[in-house]
């Protein structure tokens, strides 16, 4: 992902976002994670032509998980207190979300160990599409249960409007 300097300072910043910027910079997040899918999968289609070797997609691969760490990271700093704070449900959605990275990085361990110790191009090309297809299910379901503007979008009323 080529993330511009000052953006790179926002993903390690604490400071509180508005819903709908955590909702703008997620979603951003996403089409550049499914960009560097897209650029694997082209990667691993070249392997047999000699303008790709398996180490480039491997360091890629390897490369996209740390990404990936960065982008959860980001989401549980920012996203967790926006849908939280939603409406009632925020911190069963909380829980299902925490639930759901844990899988997700036990996941994506499994798979880029697989990428990493794979012997062939087939084996490589298995475990990419394995991989890619897994990321692109979780960006949808994502951004249908958290990322959308019902969830995160800014209130204009304060919460506690009557003082108690």
């Amino acid at each position: 992902i080529r993330v511009e300097d000052d953006e790179r300072e926002e993903h390690m910043s604490d400071e509180p976002l508005m819903p709908s910027e955590v909702r703008r910079k997620v979603l951003s997040q996403h089409r550049e994670i499914e960009q560097m899918l897209s650029e694997l999968e082209a990667g691993v289609a070249h392997l047999g032509d000699g303008s790709v070797d398996a180490g480039q997609v491997k360091r890629a691969a390897y490369a996209l998980r740390g990404i990936l760490e960065l982008h959860m990271n980001f989401e549980e700093t920012h996203m967790v207190p926006a849908i939280n704070d939603a409406d009632g449900f925020g911190p069963e959605r909380v829980r299902h979300l925490h639930s759901e990275h844990a899988d997700q990085r036990r996941e994506l361990d499994r798979l880029v160990d697989q990428i990493r110790e794979a012997s062939s191009a087939d084996d490589l090309k298995g475990s990419v599409t394995k991989l890619a297809a897994m990321l692109r299910k979780d960006i949808e379901e994502e951004e249908r249960d958290y990322v959308n503007e019902k969830l995160l979008r800014d209130h204009i009323m304060p919460s506690d409007t009557f003082g108690g």
